[in-house]
């Protein structure tokens, strides 16, 4: 597991490469857009525009996510990686509304529009080629330091490329039949598949944001780790929240009644050592001891067993 200060360096290099990269391919649009009359790599264009906001608010958050907790956030400030995720859906979304108000207007229009010189294919092969390199190199490494973050520029780049693939498609297919209003629908097409994937970035924000977790199976991994434990039972009232890409989990278990306090307290410890043993990326860990067989008011929290089993079905 990567140390949090080599995962600040990461999350800062693979950003300003971000900026780099995205910033040379939005100038190379944009211009090639305007010149060669293509709305359809305008568009691509202004997309790529929006990247570079992103990698900036992804760099600006970076810095945000190294300041260590103090007395008012407690927890560091890791959910900032989120909070930046969201900001970024709102800039997608967005960028998409726009290019779609300005295809519909085109298209509507009564002027008769012209067909786009060849220099909108090169550039958006061009543009091809860079956008699946700064993809790629984007995934690896918020997969190395698994950020949020990264992880959701990488699938925005990759939304990129396959927008960049219906744009030479379509560039293509305007050339070979000589039909000039393709374009404008190309860039409609691409403004609403932008808009689409904006969406889908803030969900999987929020859910951290909302204190919930994505992948639910921890719930599973901690109950199994905790009735692993001699002399731990009935693991309940079991609660995981995120914090930046690690686990904060409390839950509650139950020991005999007669046991000493260094006895429960030793049982606890190892139910958090089971417990870190079977899950990547631990922040803390809080285990509640109870009398066995203890009763129980109505549990408006957490998960148990029969929760889990009843949730699946």
């Amino acid at each position: 597991m990567i140390q949090e200060e080599g995962r600040q360096k990461i999350l800062i290099r693979t950003s300003w490469i971000s900026v780099a990269g995205n910033a040379l391919l939005s100038l190379l649009k944009v211009v090639v857009g305007i010149v060669s009359g293509s709305m359809a790599v305008l568009s691509d264009g202004l997309d790529t525009v929006s990247d570079v906001i992103t990698s900036v608010i992804i760099l600006l958050a970076s810095k945000i996510v190294g300041r260590p907790p103090n007395s008012r956030y407690v927890f560091g400030r890791n959910k900032a990686e989120n909070i930046a995720s969201t900001i970024l859906s709102f800039v997608i979304f967005f960028m998409g509304c726009q290019i779609v108000v300005a295809a519909v207007r085109q298209i509507l229009s009564d002027e008769k529009p012209e067909l786009p010189s060849m220099l909108a294919i090169w550039a958006t092969v061009a543009s091809i080629a860079g956008k699946l390199l700064l993809a790629w190199y984007q995934f690896v490494q918020g997969k190395r330091c698994d950020s949020s973050m990264l992880k959701a520029n990488a699938i925005n780049m990759r939304n990129d490329v396959i927008i960049s693939v219906g744009v030479l498609a379509g560039l293509a297919c305007t050339f070979l039949l000589n039909i000039p209003v393709l374009d404008p629908i190309i860039a409609c097409i691409i403004g609403l598949y932008i808009a689409w994937s904006a969406i889908g970035i803030f969900k999987e924000a929020n859910i951290v944001l909302m204190d919930g977790i994505e992948d639910t199976s921890v719930y599973r991994k901690v109950i199994e780790a905790a009735e692993r434990v001699p002399g731990a039972y009935n693991p309940h009232r079991i609660r995981s929240s995120q914090v930046g890409n690690m686990y904060n989990i409390v839950l509650d278990i139950e020991v005999e009644g007669g046991l000493t306090l260094t006895e429960a307290h030793q049982i606890a410890q190892n139910v958090e050592n089971s417990i870190n043993k079977s899950i990547d990326n631990i922040y803390d860990i809080v285990v509640h001891v109870e009398p066995k067989d203890s009763l129980h008011c109505a549990e408006k929290y957490g998960i148990s067993r029969e929760k889990l089993v009843k949730d699946a079905c």
